[in-house]
């Protein structure tokens, strides 16, 4: 229970996140954004993962542990984000999240295809709502802008990343703490941003200017180290089917924010396809 209500508590802390992170991202690149997100965060993981683990939580890294983590960032901070950050250029925060937020389809698929674990009827229909909501938002959405199309591609490259991404933590975080885990995690991110920030700009930044930074750094705290460690204590302490749709439940805080914040239009049908998804999302998790 507790590491279902963890996951849950991943998506309060990215629903309030991608209040800020799109704005941010209108003026520094989505490496700059993940660059600073990971900044705040590794140093709290690192110092609480000596402080509650001791040296001796460090131990039992492994190159298992790297390659999985490796795997995790590429498909999160370095491209995964970069591509919702992107769709939300076209989309709007609640259209772009929900197309993304489908990902736990994919972590269901991949338990059937890859554990021989196929979804039971209840399952099944949680997929079908779950697809039929996301392309009831695309639909709804399809004249709102021009780059429209670019913007539902790369949200649903986003859901195939960010599966991606839950299915490699859950494989590389057995046998540490998600205090070790996550500060290897940050570390990896750090390299990826930058590495990407030094072949997009001439003066490469690791992330946002301080002076730009400081005024949300409680929320870059709130989700960056909060939102990872629940994200990643989730994954390891529930089922990973449940654990993803549990992370995914953003959409449903993220349309009611941006409507009290005037940030984005709702129309009746694409809070419909929110709302469908999402109770696709709960079908799947209760059929588990």
């Amino acid at each position: 229970m507790i590491g279902a209500l963890a996951a849950l508590g991943s998506s309060v802390t990215w629903a309030l996140g991608t209040q800020i992170y799109p704005e941010l991202s209108r003026r520094y690149s989505p490496f700059e954004v993940n660059g600073s997100r990971a900044l705040v965060a590794l140093p709290l993981f690192f110092a609480l993962s000596l402080g509650v683990s001791g040296p001796e939580g460090w131990a039992g890294v492994d190159s298992g542990h790297l390659g999985w983590f490796v795997l995790s960032m590429v498909s999160s901070y370095f491209l995964g984000d970069a591509c919702f950050l992107w769709s939300t250029e076209a989309l709007g925060v609640p259209g772009a999240l929900a197309i993304a937020s489908s990902y736990p389809v994919w972590t269901a698929l991949a338990s059937w295809f890859f554990k021989g674990e196929p979804p039971s009827l209840q399952q099944s229909v949680g997929i079908g709502l779950a697809v039929a909501g996301t392309l009831l938002v695309i639909l709804a959405g399809s004249r709102l802008k021009s780059g429209y199309g670019r913007g539902v591609m790369f949200g649903l490259l986003t859901s195939g990343f960010w599966g991606l991404n839950g299915w490699a933590v859950a494989e590389g975080a057995k046998g540490l703490s998600p205090w070790v885990g996550n500060s290897i995690r940050m570390v990896i991110a750090l390299v990826l941003c930058g590495v990407a920030s030094s072949v997009i700009r001439k003066r490469p930044r690791l992330g946002i200017p301080f002076p730009v930074l400081s005024p949300h750094l409680p929320l870059f705290a709130f989700e960056a180290f909060g939102g990872s460690w629940l994200f990643l204590y989730g994954l390891t302490h529930a089922s990973l089917p449940v654990a993803s749709a549990l992370s995914s439940l953003a959409p449903v805080l993220a349309v009611p924010l941006a409507w009290l914040r005037r940030s984005e239009p709702l129309s009746n049908a694409k809070a419909a396809g929110v709302g469908l998804a999402v109770l696709g999302v709960i079908v799947l998790v209760t059929g588990s």
